[in-house]
């Protein structure tokens, strides 16, 4: 692979950590890796200003790099968005990794995995519902962020199919079950912000509360005794402080 080569999301390939990276606008170098810094610059203002509304000249300013610096590791800001929304995926998974490997019944699983999931969307630093109106979003470069999205609906999916066959869940239909549910998580976004636009003021919601509600609201829904739901509420705030 050249130097100049680009992985097929539109990044630089890797660098060991500590080597001098490409300067800062002001002239002077730094030691860590500059993706880094740029993914968190691209971060805040994505959700200051929206994926749109930014540019990649105003991520260079923030993230205190030359323009030029900042297009050697990402050819475009969607390139960085890959990146931003590749890792949000891989959280949650890894959280539905760690669920299915504890067990319990479905009901528990899928409380656990609803609660979760809610708290990371309200946590997320930009709003997840814009990402999908972008054309970009479209292109090979994002196709892993559409398996792992599908992959999460199948997931919920079984755990609503498992809870029905339990006894534990209302007979309904497990796949549109999950889509509601993962769109209840996401719909949060709609309000719920910790800065930019949207953000909350003083005596605001804060994530874990949202979360459990979410929770308490879908799953809740589904139980064929509401009386479990204090118990499934009691496990998932033990189990994913």
């Amino acid at each position: 692979m050249s130097p100049h080569a680009q992985t097929p999301d539109g990044t630089r390939p890797g660098r060991a950590r500590g080597r001098i990276g490409r300067p800062r606008a002001d002239g002077s170098a730094h030691d860590g890796d500059p993706r880094d810094e740029i993914t968190a610059a691209a971060s805040r203002l994505f959700s200051e200003r929206g994926v749109a509304g930014t540019t990649m000249s105003e991520i260079a300013r923030r993230s205190g790099l030359r323009q030029s610096s900042v297009y050697y590791y990402f050819r475009d800001k969607e390139a960085i968005l890959a990146g931003i929304v590749a890792s949000a995926n891989r959280v949650v998974l890894d959280h539905l990794d760690a669920v299915n490997a504890h067990g319990g019944t479905a009901a528990e699983r899928l409380y656990r995995m609803i609660r979760f999931d809610a708290r990371q969307m309200c946590r997320f630093p930009f709003d997840i519902n814009e990402i999908y109106r972008l054309p970009a979003l479209q292109e090979d470069r994002f196709a892993q962020f559409w398996a792992e999205r599908t992959a999460l609906t199948h997931a919920v999916a079984a755990m609503v199919a498992d809870g029905v066959a339990e006894g534990n869940l209302v007979d309904t239909d497990p796949t549109l079950a999950s889509l509601v549910l993962l769109s209840n998580d996401e719909g949060t976004q709609n309000w719920f912000r910790a800065v930019g636009e949207f953000g909350q003021g003083a005596g605001a919601y804060d994530a874990d509360r949202v979360a459990v509600f979410v929770a308490d609201l879908g799953v809740g829904a589904l139980l064929r005794d509401r009386a479990a739901l204090p118990r499934l509420r009691e496990r998932a705030q033990t189990l994913d402080p």
